[in-house]
């Protein structure tokens, strides 16, 4: 009975963290289709915004667009190793991938 028990906590527990990560919008690490690992992109929510950060930690420079669901695509930018850009969206924009160009 108390193996059994733990079981099912244990199962509870680790679906318990899984919802929690589904759940929990506030900060999306998702590498686009079609850009190097090297290339990390992250976007934060906010009640009016949402804002997603391109940080390059590839060895050379690399070209790459934001694409926004219900909102305006960054333009094509060339960032720099070491380098960052932000771009910005208001209303119901929300972030989808982050692609090369």
């Amino acid at each position: 009975m108390r193996k059994s028990l733990m079981g099912v906590v244990s199962t509870t527990a680790a679906l318990g963290v899984g919802f929690l990560g589904l759940a929990a919008p506030a900060a999306q690490a998702a590498p686009g289709k079609g850009v190097a690992s090297c290339v990390k992109s992250r976007a934060f929510y906010q009640p009016s915004d949402v804002q997603v950060l391109v940080r390059n930690t590839c060895k050379g420079t690399v070209k790459v667009k934001v694409r926004m669901k219900l909102g305006k695509d960054s333009p094509c930018v060339a960032i720099k190793p070491g380098k960052k850009y932000w771009h910005r969206a208001g209303g119901l924009a929300a972030y989808n991938k982050t692609v090369k160009c």
